[in-house]
């Protein structure tokens, strides 16, 4: 039996639109202003897996723990 080795963890992007509002735009601002403190280290990652900031910022939007109000509070 031969093992598949996952490429990373799997995003849901309509579960990611979803937790942004529904809207897609808004979607690629959160994570983009969310991916770029933490790769500043501006902000500690709500998830603890050690992953490029890109990544962990959309698993932060996708376990709900960023939403549409994050944009407001940035802004």
């Amino acid at each position: 039996m031969q093992l598949i080795q996952s490429r990373g963890p799997s995003i849901d992007t309509e579960k990611c639109v979803e937790q942004a509002g529904g809207n897609r735009f808004d979607l690629v601002l959160i994570a983009s202003v969310r991916a770029k403190e933490l790769s500043r280290r501006h902000r500690q990652a709500e998830l603890t897996t050690p992953l490029h900031s890109p990544v962990s910022a959309l698993l932060d939007i996708q376990a709900g723990k960023i939403g549409p109000e994050y944009l407001k509070r940035v802004v």
